[in-house]
């Protein structure tokens, strides 16, 4: 059963009229951008009581009839009469560009006709008061003595406006005077405070109008009319073509601002170029599915899923021939699966690392492209990419070395203020799309309009208004041919008898508006559904919102496309916007009883469709249950949503979900279900922030999951929190306190039958002991994870929380121990464990922390070159995959293992900027040990003794202040070396002293010893 749209309230397939509030079920009630007029007759009370009743009826008759000529005479809708005053409306029902303009003009012929009727013995005079903005109309419920009713702010300003009105005069505000500047004359009378208005009113009194209109911005949409003024543009885009005919691969990014005519450009160019032998294909990014990773990515691979190879049979489609070719295997047929949804991709896939799986997409996509196009020239348009997703934007910057030798010209388009860092690549151009010249634009409306006679004030005025931006001068045109203004046919237009009103929208909002008003109420009503849908518009997704058949779907799509709203591709089959304004337009236009109930129905048909249960359908389902305002499956849907992206290390998509996912739980009404999601979230969320480094985020975080649990009484929960709580504890340092709350959550763990919890509990002893450089105990810790819980580890997968998989923490760990106690054999054996299980199911934060702990056993081992190259590797991998954490600790040990490679420059000018930002800060508390530590050996390589000195004084003191023995055994000898090769001999051998005694605490002996050994050298 589906609802009203003005009330609410159920109501039955074939009701024609709500039966709770009487409204007309075939109508909605809708945003508008409007004007309203309110005009009171005046003394018209005296004028009734000093004649007869029936001379007042005439007089009464004569004065409304003049006032709603006024009204009608300007295309205004008479909302209500209340005795002898109007509420009038400009705007609404059906959008007017020029709402403003009109209820001006109509209020000056108002006042004009009272004064032509006007005499001393029935003098007869109104005022008026006018205001612009938006309010809610549609119409009326039926207790309400109005068929279409308006509510909104400008209908109370506008009553206020005319209390203050003198008879035979109009004030209107300064919304409506910023909209109709130029056009009318309006004198300014200043700011008044008004009863029930905030903040000053600023006022003005019309004193007559004008025939004109101003321009307003706009935004994008694809040219309908003919190009022109675009050769230069077009030939130097042609040339590059023809370079990939002869050299391969080149990237055009094409830059302009909205509506300027990149889009028109490009199709002319694809046109072009499908004649001339290349194979075309275009994609245009969604906004919507920007948090989908590589959602963009498979909008092309559906796109080129239409290209039949060449030789091959009419019914084999590219993406077939892409995986039946000999060199393809399953995980390439999984590849496509997973990226579009489309079955089951298989456990060999599932296993994959997001950085593998990242591989193995980009290397289908290249055998896609292949397949599509074979060695024959192509062209792939990207439209608006600045609204791609960010997976989607890095495997399209990895593709040029994959493709560089395939003829395939790549053009995107994109706003002035779209950053990307393509411009340093010697496979990328970049084009800038200018204004039209006043000639160009000139030729552009004799195209549009022909060269009749009777049109050359109109002409003028139009290319006065469009100021060389092409879109302005069409939409121009074409608001005056739906107007009447202009009859005939494109090309061969003439004037109408009637004068000719230039409307020149303010926004284009009101311009697609009203062209969108005028559709017929089912096919309006199906343009709502896509915009809320999104592009592609698929007609069966349209069908199953407004629960219509399918063909009645296509037919209104079909409709709007005859008026120049919708188009459709090649087939036939898929549905886009004209432009992106479209979409906007529309939606905005929908009240939010609306919005709710089509986002509602669009959450059910996806979870209608076959694929409802692939994860790349999680973010979808997610943003339409909670613009449906069904909370707990938006709250559900984040969750998974956010799962998928932290498994592909998308940290910052599963922190934009998680918001949304939070929001949603928050409003779920039953209060255990609203703390269990909440719980789930806030726990997810940790993962993702663990990796970007967000401890502040972390710590209010678990303080909030920390009371949700207590609340629940869940103590299973309670120990998945406190673990969290551990964790963050020994990132900030705090190492003895997390070893409390780690020892409790393990027993709270093991109370509550949780492996896996308990097994993590220990981890986090291993990680708080190795902190305080007990590295005795974190070996034991290390022993019992590997002896007690072999079965959770085997799992290999990440814990909700948790930013690294458990068994690779656990060998990254066991090997720096390993290293620091001096058995760098054991060390690497652990290494190489974590290294094959990496090769099964790679993870880019766990290959990130296991490559740190091999780079600090190869520079124990004394092959710093070495660990400068992984250092280096990984390094790029946490600016790929923004794993802010490590990014630091990677960073200083790199200039650590230049300095001792010999290559003291290069460390330094990698050092000291870091050390400048403070960088040491960030990353957790073992960074603030880390720098000043590497900066003392990179400044002794470089024969800096005495500023040497001081940067390991600093480790020193950094180290002591957090309780970090080992790493203060480390700075100690470092100190102690510095002093020595300075003459410091006395203290050189105090610190020394110091340094074997924490190390022999720490159960480093071996390490220290051969330390030792190689300072008394």
């Amino acid at each position: 059963m589906s609802s009203c749209p003005n009330c609410g309230a159920p109501r039955e397939a074939n009701h024609r009229f709500c039966p709770s509030c009487g409204a007309r079920l075939d109508a909605q009630r809708e945003l508008k951008q409007v004007t309203v007029l309110l005009a009171d007759l005046c003394g018209s009370t005296e004028q009734v009581v000093r004649t007869d009743a029936e001379g007042g009826q005439a007089y009464l008759d004569q004065a409304l009839r003049l006032m709603s000529e006024a009204v009608s005479a300007y295309g205004g809708t008479q909302v209500q009469w209340r005795g002898d005053e109007l509420l009038a409306l400009f705007g609404a029902p059906v959008a007017q560009e020029d709402h403003a303009l009109r209820a001006c003009l109509a209020a000056v012929a108002m006042i004009d006709a009272m004064k032509a009727r006007s005499s001393p013995d029935s003098p007869m005079a109104v005022r008026i008061g006018i205001d612009s903005g938006e309010v809610i109309a549609g119409p009326g419920s039926g207790d309400l003595a109005t068929s279409y009713r308006v509510d909104g702010a400008p209908v109370h300003l506008a009553s206020r406006l005319e209390k203050l009105a003198p008879p035979a005069s109009a004030y209107i505000s300064g919304n409506t005077q910023q909209m109709v500047r130029g056009q009318v004359d309006a004198r300014a009378l200043g700011e008044r405070v008004l009863r029930g208005f905030s903040t000053p009113v600023e006022l003005f009194e019309l004193a007559g109008g004008l025939q004109d209109s101003a321009a307003g911005p706009l935004a994008r949409r694809r040219f309908l009319g003919p190009m022109v003024g675009r050769t230069r543009d077009f030939d130097a885009l042609a040339r590059l073509a023809d370079e990939v005919r002869r050299t391969g691969l080149r990237t055009v990014g094409v830059r302009g601002d909205a509506g300027i005519g990149k889009s028109r450009l490009l199709a002319e160019l694809l046109a072009q170029l499908g004649q001339t032998g290349f194979t075309t294909v275009s994609v245009t990014a969604r906004s919507y599915a920007s948090q989908a990773p590589y959602s963009l990515v498979a909008d092309i691979v559906r796109a080129l899923q239409a290209t039949v190879p060449a030789g091959a049979g009419a019914s084999q489609t590219a993406t077939d021939a892409a995986v039946s070719d000999p060199q393809a295997d399953a995980l390439h047929a999984a590849a496509l699966a997973d990226l579009l949804g489309t079955g089951q991709s298989g456990e060999a896939w599932k296993t994959l690392t997001p950085n593998q799986r990242r591989e193995h997409l980009a290397s289908t996509f290249v055998r896609l492209v292949h397949a599509s196009v074979g060695g024959a020239p192509a062209v792939l348009l990207l439209e608006d990419i600045f609204l791609a997703d960010s997976s989607s934007l890095r495997l399209l910057e990895s593709l040029p070395r994959r493709l560089k030798a395939q003829p395939l010209l790549i053009l995107m388009s994109y706003r002035p203020d779209f950053s990307h860092r393509w411009n340093e690549a010697p496979w990328f151009v970049e084009h800038c799309v200018a204004p039209l010249a006043a000639a160009d634009l000139s030729s552009l409306a004799d195209e549009l309009l022909g060269g009749d006679p009777s049109l050359a004030d109109t002409r003028a005025a139009l290319l006065e208004r469009a100021g060389g931006n092409p879109l302005f001068l069409e939409q121009l045109v074409m608001t005056l041919v739906d107007a009447g203004s202009l009859l005939g046919s494109p090309g061969a237009y003439r004037r109408a008898p009637a004068e000719v009103l230039l409307r020149v929208p303010a926004s284009i909002q009101t311009i697609i508006g009203a062209r969108v008003d005028r559709l017929p109420e089912g096919v309006k009503a199906s343009l709502e559904a896509a915009a809320v849908i999104g592009e592609p518009i698929d007609a069966d997704l349209v069908a199953a919102v407004r629960d219509v058949p399918r063909a009645d779907a296509e037919r209104h799509l079909r409709h709007a496309m005859s008026g120049g709203l919708v188009a459709s591709d090649a087939s036939g089959s898929d549905y886009a916007f004209r432009h992106g304004l479209v979409q906007e337009s529309v939606l905005a236009s929908l009240t939010r009883i609306r919005r709710r109930q089509l986002h509602q129905s669009a959450f059910e048909a996806y979870q209608g469709r076959a694929t409802a249960q692939a994860p790349v359908q999680a973010a979808v389902l997610a943003h339409h249950a909670f613009h449906g305002e069904q909370w707990q499956p938006a709250a559900e849907y984040a969750l998974r949503a956010m799962a998928r992206s932290i498994e592909r290390s998308e940290n910052k998509d599963a922190l934009r979900v998680f918001e949304l996912g939070l929001d949603a739980a928050r409003r779920i009404e039953a209060e255990d279900t609203m703390l269990s999601c909440e719980l789930a979230l806030r726990v997810e969320a940790l993962g993702a922030q663990m990796a970007l480094g967000q401890f502040d985020a972390i710590v209010s975080n678990l303080e909030r999951a920390e009371s949700i649990t207590l609340a629940l009484g869940d103590t299973r929960r309670q120990a998945a929190v406190s673990l969290q709580l551990a964790v963050t504890l020994w990132a900030r340092g705090s190492y003895e306190q997390g070893l409390s709350v780690a020892t409790q959550a393990g027993q709270a763990a093991e109370a509550a039958g949780s492996r896996s919890l308990h097994m993590a509990a220990t981890q986090a002893r291993m990680m708080l002991h190795h902190g305080l450089g007990r590295y005795v105990e974190a070996t034991e810790d290390a022993m019992a994870v590997a002896r007690d819980f072999e079965v959770e580890l085997q799992a290999r997968r990440l814990f909700p929380g948790w930013a690294v998989m458990a068994s690779t923490n656990l060998h990254a760990f066991i090997a720096d121990i390993m290293t620091l106690r001096g058995d760098l054999k054991a060390a690497q054996m652990s290494c190489d464990a974590g290294y094959a299980e990496l090769e099964e199911q790679d993870h880019p934060f766990s290959r990130v922390l296991l490559d740190f702990s091999q780079g600090e056993l190869l520079l124990a081992a004394k092959r710093p070159a070495e660990a400068a190259a992984l250092f280096q590797t990984a390094l790029e991998m946490c600016r790929t995959h923004e794993i802010s954490n490590m990014y630091p600790a990677i960073l200083a040990h790199l200039g650590g293992a230049l300095a001792l490679a010999g290559r003291p420059a290069e460390a330094l000018a990698l050092l000291e900027p870091a050390v400048a930002q403070k960088l040491s800060r960030a990353g957790g508390r073992y960074n603030e040990y880390y720098f000043p530590y590497f900066h003392g050996i990179a400044l002794q390589a470089a024969g800096r003794l005495d500023e040497a000195l001081a940067a390991a004084r600093q480790a020193c003191e950094a180290a002591a202040s957090f309780k970090q023995r080992g790493h203060e055994a480390r700075s100690l000898l470092l100190l102690a070396t510095l002093e020595q090769r300075t003459g410091r001999e006395h203290e050189s051998q105090q610190h020394l002293a110091q340094a074997l005694a924490l190390a022999r605490a720490c159960g480093m002996e071996d390490f220290m010893d051969q330390a030792a050994q190689a300072h008394h050298a």
